[in-house]
């Protein structure tokens, strides 16, 4: 194992003349490109999803004086909303748009987080002040920031950009015999960045910690790997987190969670689909790494110490169970690094045998196939519906108060946002409501299934009376053509009732506006 070079003594071979300046710049240029590909396709291209959408109306509805699991639910812990309340307030200050913020917030994070982990490795080895390295850095930035534009802005995405430094500063610690590394300053950014990634899923995403510091560990015999001084710091995080949610949120521990567990968590894809969706491009890359490299033995231990890290978060994925694609970035992206840092040393390609030149070509058409696939569908989604909605909702009010019965939260929060509206509803939507029908479809258990239509009525049964309490300018409900729905939600008398004075303003497959009547 190589020592680190001292903090003070100049990077060897990083002089500006020691190789032509295209073949930095040009990488460098693709690193910014990235950067307003990504800020552009944010604010002027893709909407803002539906999950970034209602955490910016929550924070603005804690704004105005209401109280988080009281006057509003939200199914996440607490972290998910401080996460977003700075871009809320920074509208509040300015004037313009949170989503603005959000984008500019996320692209300079993303660059800064990567500026710390070349800062961290080019100080523990020279490979990655060669130009290839250079090259490596703009493809991270593309996969970190652009990978999936309809998910830009998500919890996850701040977890991946938390979770770079910490993976950096393993891979310099491990090439020291006393596995000391970084600046004070490194250590706290990588604890802080740790903490706000485990924060962003507890506990599911502390397996992509624990996974690497245990192989870290087990290859040097030694408890030093997990006792560092950035794991220390995430872990303080995390408990202090979960201490404050027990002490100061009692709503959630009492009312949120207990719903979230009857209605929420066993709703899960099955697990050949789960392992099939996303974790089938982590685990046939990672082989592509380890056969390319030429045996497990010859993966370099940058390599190994980044894919732990993805491979803890593959069961991660399959116990949240869903399947959704944010869910998925962070193990993507990090297994795609791990790509890049194996192929700065993959060596003379002519001089490769087949096999290897198959295992890298193989990995290369699977990150462009899976990274184009991605851009097209978000490129080229239609946005029809919403602009629809938009429009008609805007010309028949101005700042409209909302509520959404609809069994999926879709269009509610990227609409109430766009048309300047108030969410006043205390759920995001009837998920509980459909969720606990295909449960109560699922079992057999009589005792079960009369636990679950009693939750599905008795939410019913709130959406009614909060129709009929607050009078809304608009309910929006679908999807429409659905007559199991039908049956089960405008079906029910208590909410025809409270839709009595309400009208459908505009209609589309997936969404359908009611509008109040006025009297």
């Amino acid at each position: 194992m190589s020592r680190a070079e001292p903090y003070d003594k100049p990077l060897a071979g990083f002089a500006p003349t020691s190789r032509p300046v295209w073949r930095i710049a040009t990488p460098l240029f693709l690193t910014f490109l990235a950067a307003a590909y990504a800020a552009w396709l944010a604010i002027a291209v893709v909407p803002t999803n539906v999950d970034v959408s209602w955490l910016l109306v929550v924070c603005e509805r804690l704004l105005n004086g209401e109280r988080l699991n009281t006057d509003m639910l939200e199914t996440n812990p607490p972290f998910s909303i401080w996460l977003y309340m700075p871009f809320v307030l920074l509208e509040r200050l300015t004037g313009i748009a949170a989503e603005f913020w959000l984008a500019l917030g996320i692209v300079c994070l993303g660059l800064a987080s990567l500026v710390v982990c070349a800062r961290i490795l080019t100080r523990a080895d020279p490979i990655y002040r060669q130009a290839g390295a250079f090259w490596v850095l703009a493809a991270a930035a593309f996969m970190v920031l652009c990978f999936l534009p309809d998910q830009f802005g998500q919890r996850e995405q701040f977890a991946l950009i938390g979770i770079l430094p910490w993976l950096a500063l393993q891979c310099a610690r491990q090439r020291q015999p006393d596995f000391v590394a970084g600046s004070l300053a490194e250590r706290i950014v990588a604890g802080l960045g740790a903490g706000v990634m485990v924060m962003v899923k507890p506990p599911h995403f502390a397996l992509a910690f624990v996974v690497p510091s245990l192989c870290l560990a087990w290859q040097r015999r030694s408890p030093r790997p997990i006792l560092v001084t950035e794991n220390l710091i995430g872990a303080a995080m995390a408990v202090f987190y979960v201490a404050s949610i027990a002490i100061f949120d009692r709503g959630y521990l009492t009312e949120v969670l207990p719903l979230v567990r009857e209605v929420y968590l066993p709703l899960r894809a099955p697990l050949l689909d789960n392992l099939e969706n996303w974790p089938k491009i982590v685990l046939l890359l990672s082989a592509a790494i380890v056969v390319g490299t030429g045996g497990l033995r010859h993966v370099h231990w940058d390599t190994r110490i980044a894919l732990a890290s993805a491979l803890g978060l593959v069961p991660a994925f399959l116990l949240m169970g869903k399947g959704w694609p944010n869910h998925a970035l962070p193990m993507v992206a990090i297994t795609a690094i791990a790509f890049g840092l194996q192929l700065l040393r993959f060596g003379d390609f002519p001089k490769a045998g087949m096999v290897r030149k198959a295992a890298l070509m193989f990995g290369c058409v699977l990150l462009l196939q899976a990274t184009t696939r991605a851009q097209y569908d978000a490129l080229t989604r239609d946005s029809g519906p919403i602009e629809r909605s938009v429009a008609a909702i805007r010309g028949s009010f101005d700042h409209p108060t909302i509520v959404s019965i609809a069994s999926q939260m879709q269009a509610a929060f990227p609409l109430t946002r766009l048309v300047g509206g108030r969410f006043v509803s205390r759920n995001p939507g009837a998920w509980m409501v459909s969720s606990a029908q295909k449960l109560v479809d699922r079992t057999d258990d009589p005792e079960q299934k009369l636990r679950l239509e009693t939750i599905r009525d008795r939410a019913i049964g709130d959406f009614a009376a909060e129709i009929a309490a607050k009078q809304p300018d608009i309910v929006l409900a679908g999807p429409a053509g659905n007559p199991s729905w039908d049956a089960l939600m405008h079906g029910d008398k208590r909410i025809a009732s409270a839709l009595r004075n309400y009208r459908v303003l505009h209609a589309e497959p997936a969404i359908t506006v009611y509008r109040r009547i006025q009297r």
